[in-house]
């Protein structure tokens, strides 16, 4: 019969009672003397042990110790911290011990910290680290109230569990509503019309491995490798050869396999303690199913659940997955493993890591011949030699943040997938072409060596969406041919620019200009997102931008072909400068856990007024030299401003290109849907065009404020004049500006 020993914290209270904390759980129990606390917590905790609702203790054997601190308590007004005038000397008690995977745990009980180590000696230093974190946190009345002197000291429960009894199969193993709702049962029906998933080509030794693990020797695992290695394949791979294996054995002895995430597992938890309760009674099902649960992005589960990795749902899985109620398994990238051993160290110590390495090139173009085979033979649809090579090219190149072979083996089954939907048994390098711009955005001009790149062309579409900036476009045709000709760097952002100058002069029309030339081909989402600095101005809005779940690398992760517009990039605390170094320099950014976002395949813009407040030649007055590049030399540190390419200098508007801008804004009124659909045709006169120039332009803002007046004194009047008469269609709408006022003609 097993014995547990799990270590009480005690105190005196009130008159000669006694408080016993247990340490597992932060639980207490109040009683007359020592003798009756042990008794009630020997009968609690035999109670929760056959229930199966406390963990086994992490340390056996804890050592109390005092440490004293000196401390100078503060307090937070205004936005202001002020310390107390006096140091204070305090007096607290700590306690470690060893757990079973040999390293340390502390405790701090009177501020409820508990942190991790690795040796002894350290214990001091470390407790008096984060006593001092905790403290600044504190109030002073509440740093006060520690100042009086409680003695503590240290009692241990010993219990006995009796063996657990083998439980009687009730023919029930298929009503899991819990376990049904938070997961998804695997191996997953085929469904029609789907290329399905293709089998796992040279990985079979790890399979084999993994498959004697779970079923053998009953243990949880993660396999370990950079993304696109095939982590995900193996695992499904491994359930569908057990799900072979098992097909004669029993219904009692027979696996069955769960996938989830760590999101599904709390979406339905409406209140506190909602998805503790739910999670319980899914492994309690999972239990009676044997089931293993397959769990995708795994690193997430220290994030979800609570406020910190301590409260989250992968501590509350801890106890589960120790006494193997059921079986789990998933995949991390070594940074994410890293960063879960950071937060939770216990958590990863429980499972069998298995590292997955990258195909090299040789095995890479074996299991390209294989999906070649399975293609012809299951799908109905051959590779030309030319297809398969042009797809391995393209993925190689543009498809930095994978890895070989599952960033190829992805591409291939849609361009299957498109083959079967044409009903087309063969595919060349056309259909690999065209898939791949429809899933990256590129036009095919930037994809084919075969195509010349027209630069006529090419500036006569930026004229049409630019006025006025032609030094400004002669730069943007220039990065263009620089992509098309392969020569950008593979490691960095396919570019990263500055756009300076006076506000409304056309920087952020230039940046949803270039989001369309490069990227918009088929895509159903802007290529372009623009983040306002203004909202980043503080050291903490950090993890906003680019935390686990920040603004832009949530974006990148799931568009990686953007432009990113950065728009007032002074504004932004100087916190956020040092943290994008990284992604300016090498084209990636790392979040707290330990997630790579890949920026290789975007272009980082970044507009600036700096030095435009000095400038008092706006709007129609004359063009004068002025060095933005010193303005902004002298703004960056050097290490930033080295790691940008080019910055481009946007120049005040004359007054013809105010009239370009205003007649394109103007006929772009045309393309409502509200006139395509009763085919109504609108027009308007020069004149119109003079007086919204006129009337649309501000010295201060530039050309901003033109749409604004358009909606004003164009759009609002035509939505009032075809509101009132319904029946109007096929009509052709003049709008003029004569006798001091805006016109509308019918025709």
């Amino acid at each position: 019969m097993k014995t547990l020993e799990y270590t009480l914290l005690c105190q005196k209270v009130s008159g000669k009672q006694v408080l016993g904390q247990l340490l597992e759980t932060g639980e207490q129990l109040v009683s007359k003397d020592v003798k009756k606390l042990r008794a009630a917590w020997n009968s609690y905790l035999d109670r929760q042990l056959k229930k199966n609702a406390i963990a086994e203790p992490d340390v056996q054997k804890y050592q109390l110790e005092i440490i004293q601190l000196n401390l100078r308590p503060r307090y937070v007004e205004e936005g202001k911290i002020f310390p107390v005038k006096e140091t204070l000397q305090v007096k607290i008690y700590g306690l470690y011990g060893i757990n079973e995977f040999g390293y340390y745990e502390g405790l701090l009980p009177a501020l409820n910290k508990r942190f991790y180590f690795y040796q002894e000696r350290d214990f001091e230093k470390m407790a008096i680290y984060f006593a001092q974190q905790a403290f600044f946190s504190l109030s002073p009345s509440a740093s006060y109230q520690l100042l009086i002197s409680t003695e503590y000291w240290l009692e241990t429960i010993s219990v006995r569990i009796p063996p657990p009894k083998k439980q009687a199969y009730r023919g029930e193993r298929r009503e899991y509503k819990m376990l049904s709702g938070l997961t998804d049962s695997l191996p997953q029906p085929k469904i029609k019309g789907s290329t399905g998933l293709p089998p796992t080509w040279e990985r079979g030794q790890i399979v084999d491995q993994l498959v004697t693990i779970l079923n053998r020797e009953r243990g949880h695992v993660i396999l370990v490798g950079k993304g696109g290695v095939g982590k995900s394949s193996i695992l499904h791979e491994v359930v569908r050869k057990m799900t072979r294996i098992q097909k004669k054995s029993s219904e009692e002895e027979k696996h069955t396999f769960w996938r989830t995430t760590p999101s599904r597992l709390t979406s339905k938890a409406r209140y506190l303690g909602d998805w503790e309760e739910m999670l319980e009674r899914m492994i309690a099902e999972a239990e009676r199913a044997n089931g293993i649960i397959w769990i995708e992005n795994l690193v997430m589960l220290a994030k979800k659940g609570g406020e910190g990795a301590e409260d989250s749902l992968a501590a509350f899985l801890i106890p589960f997955i120790r006494q193997k109620s059921c079986l789990f398994m998933g995949e991390l990238r070594p940074t994410e493993l890293e960063a879960m051993r950071r937060m939770l160290p216990g958590f990863v110590a429980h499972f069998r890591l298995i590292q997955v390495e990258e195909m090299d090139q040789a095995l890479t173009l074996k299991v390209l011949s294989h999906y070649h085979t399975y293609a012809e033979r299951q799908r109905g649809v051959e590779y030309s030699t030319d297809a398969l090579d042009l797809s391995y090219v393209l993925t190689d190149r543009f498809l930095k943040g994978d890895r070989f072979p599952g960033k190829l083996i992805r591409f291939l089954q849609f361009c299957t997938q498109e083959a079967n939907s044409q009903k087309l048994d063969a595919i060349g390098t056309d259909l690999v072409i065209r898939q791949f711009s429809q899933q990256s955005g590129l036009p095919e001009e930037l994809l084919r060596d075969d195509i010349l790149l027209n630069g006529e062309d090419l500036r006569d579409f930026f004229l049409q969406r630019i006025k006025g900036q032609d030094k400004v476009i002669d730069a943007v045709c220039s990065l263009i041919k620089v992509f098309k000709a392969g020569l950008n760097d593979p490691d960095k952002p396919v570019a990263t620019m500055i756009f300076a100058g006076p506000t409304g002069v056309g920087k952020t029309a230039t940046a949803r200009a270039i989001s369309e030339y490069f990227f918009r081909l088929g895509q159903s989402h802007q290529p372009l997102i623009r983040l306002d600095m203004s909202e980043f101005q503080h050291a903490g809005q950090v993890s906003r931008l680019i935390g686990a779940e920040g603004k832009l690398t949530s974006h990148i992760r799931l568009h990686p072909f953007s432009v990113v517009l950065l728009d007032e990039i002074e504004k932004a605390n100087p916190l956020i400068f040092s943290t994008l170094l990284t992604m300016l320099d090498e084209g990636i950014l790392m979040d707290d856990l330990g997630r790579i976002t890949d920026f290789r395949n975007s272009i980082i813009i970044m507009t600036s007024n700096l030095g435009s407040t000095r400038r008092n030649s706006l709007g129609f007055l004359n063009e004068q030299s002025k060095d933005y590049d010193a303005e902004i030399r002298g703004f960056f540190a050097p290490e930033f401003y080295n790691r940008i390419d080019r910055i481009l200098t946007f120049q005040p508007l004359q007054e013809e290109s105010i009239r370009l801008i205003a007649r394109r804004e103007l006929a772009m009124i045309s393309d409502r849907a509200g006139l395509a659909q009763r085919d109504i045709e609108f027009d308007f006169t020069e004149a119109l065009v003079s007086f919204m120039a006129e009337k649309g332009f501000d010295e201060r803002y530039g050309a901003r404020p033109l749409q604004r007046e358009i909606e004003r004194l164009v759009v609002a009047p035509l939505s009032r004049l075809i509101l009132a008469n319904p029946e109007m269609k096929g009509e052709i709408i003049l709008v003029d500006f004569r006798e001091g006022k805006v016109q509308f003609e019918l025709s």
